[in-house]
């Protein structure tokens, strides 16, 4: 996991500051800037693909960048080629200006690993719930805000439905930092839809003021390079992927073998999986391999044994344990016969983690046939015998003795609720 840039704001100094009168002559005519000035200034701006004003704060980060953060501004730089040729196809795809790309510089320093303190992750450092909003995936097993193809094309219509709603890229991009929300409060406090002019009041975040300067900065630096001194980079080679939908869980150690690279070319290409195989719970995933070895990836998981691509979970219901009420983690560690470590290790779960009725967990599989082959007992069964009630007994302590669940007793006698055993009482228990 990687922090991504903390890039720092501006002195006081070197913000602009609201436009002031108009300059005139002696006899009161306005002074318009010569031919020459106003030549120079279209060059300026003829790269970008929207309004950008002569403010200080412009030219502040494009000087940090050269200098305070050069080394970190290199890296980002080596990493771009990696991922522009991917990013630029899928914005022209979308009808979008394929220089926002460069927003990912600012955002993560392009990499797909990159996850801030608010929790934002991947290369476009999509929130959770806005990931979500977009199509992303997000559990204990994958996080789909990590896949560079998958994460680009969520950006894509992301930025897409804010210019819809703001109808300019600067407003558009200064959403994407604070949220179509707050930009649209600050668009209703201010009075107007100039983003020069909203970040002149009190109405956004110093941070989302200095959102818009700073992109523009490293986009003016990214797009030349060798002009602003950044030479000698070691550039990545492109990232050269194709998607294949997979309709079955799988270990990752066993695709990276069908796909004919190393287990750490392949967590490269797939940086999404958080785990040791793909999601157990979903029924298909995209994954990434290498560029045109789709034909030979699908035959390779063809002829590999069943077990290697299909039984990595616990049993016919994908290795999915519903977790009843009265059932804890070492419950269910016994039931399976299955190390409590493992059983955490397998689900990301912790011995302070608490578990809800009805939630899922996985049970690995070397560990799935021991429920039958020790004879567990289960729900349904017809072999029942009465039990008389003992002093200190309890239902926790009948579930472990007769290999059962505890929602298994309750259900077999009717005990719903706060139901308490009394010493004497006669209940139904499965038959050893």
């Amino acid at each position: 996991t990687v922090t991504p840039p903390l890039i720092p704001s501006p002195p006081p100094d070197q913000i602009s500051k609201p436009p002031g009168p108009t300059a005139k002559n002696s006899a009161g005519a306005s002074l318009t800037s010569s031919p020459v000035d106003q030549l120079q200034k279209k060059q300026l701006e003829k790269p970008f693909f929207m309004r950008v004003p002569d403010d200080p704060s412009i030219e502040w980060y494009s000087t940090y960048f050269q200098t305070a953060a050069r080394s970190h501004f290199s890296v980002w730089l080596s990493r771009s080629t990696r991922y522009l040729p991917m990013m630029k196809a899928i914005f022209r795809e979308e009808g979008l200006p394929e220089d926002l790309v460069y927003l990912s510089l600012i955002e993560s320093g392009f990499s797909p690993r990159a996850y801030s303190y608010s929790r934002a992750a991947g290369l476009w450092q999509f929130m959770r719930g806005t990931g979500r909003k977009y199509g992303l995936r997000v559990n204990a097993w994958i996080d789909q805000r990590r896949d560079p193809v998958l994460s680009t094309r969520a950006a894509a219509n992301y930025l897409k439905d804010l210019y819809t709603e703001f109808h300019s890229w600067s407003l558009a991009l200064a959403a994407y930092n604070a949220g179509e929300g707050k930009m649209a409060n600050a668009v209703a406090d201010t009075g107007t839809k100039d983003y020069w002019e909203i970040r002149n009041s009190n109405s956004i975040s110093n941070e989302t003021k200095d959102y818009v300067p700073k992109f523009l900065a490293a986009m003016k630096i990214a797009k030349d390079p060798s002009r602003y001194g950044f030479a000698n980079i070691e550039y990545h080679p492109p990232l050269e992927t194709e998607s294949v939908a997979l309709h079955h869980p799988a270990e990752i150690r066993v695709l990276a073998r069908a796909a004919g690279v190393s287990l750490s070319t392949f967590r490269k290409l797939n940086p999404e999986f958080t785990r040791w195989a793909t999601p157990p719970h979903m029924s298909s995933v995209s994954v990434n391999i290498p560029a045109e070895k789709q034909a030979m990836f699908l035959a390779n998981l063809d002829h590999l044994p069943k077990t290697s691509r299909h039984d990595l979970y616990a049993d016919a219901n994908g290795g999915v344990h519903t977790i009843r009420p009265g059932e804890s983690l070492w419950t269910i560690s016994r039931r399976y016969r299955v190390p409590m470590q493992a059983l955490m290790d397998a689900n990301g779960l912790t011995s302070s983690s608490i578990i809800h009725t009805g939630k899922r967990i996985v049970i690995p599989a070397s560990y799935a046939s021991n429920r039958y082959r020790h004879g567990s007992v289960h729900e349904g069964t017809n072999r029942w015998m009465r039990h008389r009630i003992r002093r200190g007994e309890s239902l926790f302590a009948l579930a472990k003795r007769f290999r059962t669940t505890i929602s298994a007793i309750r259900s077999k006698n009717h005990l719903f609720g706060r139901s308490f055993l009394r010493e004497g009482q006669t209940i139904m228990v499965p038959a050893r």
